[in-house]
């Protein structure tokens, strides 16, 4: 008898591939999560108490700038990673929060400025607060909002009700 050729061989398993679970921790819920990070950032120029003693006012302003600009880039890409699966009644809510995100986005250089010591030549980066706030609130809004389409679609929790939170924490946290 002859062995078949394990290139000839086809397995069919039960299993349905799917990745929709793996896809939904790493392109939406992780961004989210990493949102809140960058908000914290965003405020205070640092993510833990611990950091605020070791870190330079100086570095804080660039961590707080950067933040920001990362906060816009992960809305945006949350949006990106979720619009397949948005419907008629969902797509044009995910379309008014890209649009908010571009408008923040486009006046976000007005958040800073540099400062020039006439007597030394030192440069230093200065935050216009007001506007550092407003384009921050708008964020910060927006992240609020931004789970609720995608909740609609069972992008966060399932629908069923069998859901356990710790596990989630520890995938979201640990990556497993």
């Amino acid at each position: 008898m002859a062995i078949p050729s394990t290139s000839s061989v086809v397995e069919k398993g039960t299993d349905a591939w799917n990745v929709a679970q793996g896809y939904t921790h790493l392109k939406i819920l992780k961004p989210l999560v990493e949102m809140d990070k960058l908000v914290k950032i965003a405020i205070y120029g640092y993510e833990h108490i611990e950091e605020s003693l070791q870190t330079p006012e100086e570095i804080k302003t660039q961590f707080r700038i950067e933040a920001m600009n990362r906060l816009i880039d992960i809305l945006l890409e949350t949006i990106e990673n979720t619009d397949f699966v948005m419907s008629k009644d969902t797509k044009p809510v995910l379309d008014q929060f890209e649009e908010r995100i571009m408008n923040v986005k486009e006046v976000i250089s007005a958040i800073k400025s540099i400062k020039t010591d006439q007597r030394t030549h030192s440069k230093t980066t200065v935050i216009n607060e007001e506007h550092f706030w407003v384009c921050l609130n708008e964020l910060r809004s927006i992240k609020k909002e931004l789970p609720q389409p995608l909740n609609k679609k069972s992008l966060i929790f399932p629908s069923s009700d069998e859901i356990d939170l710790d596990a989630l924490k520890n995938e979201l946290i640990f990556g497993g």
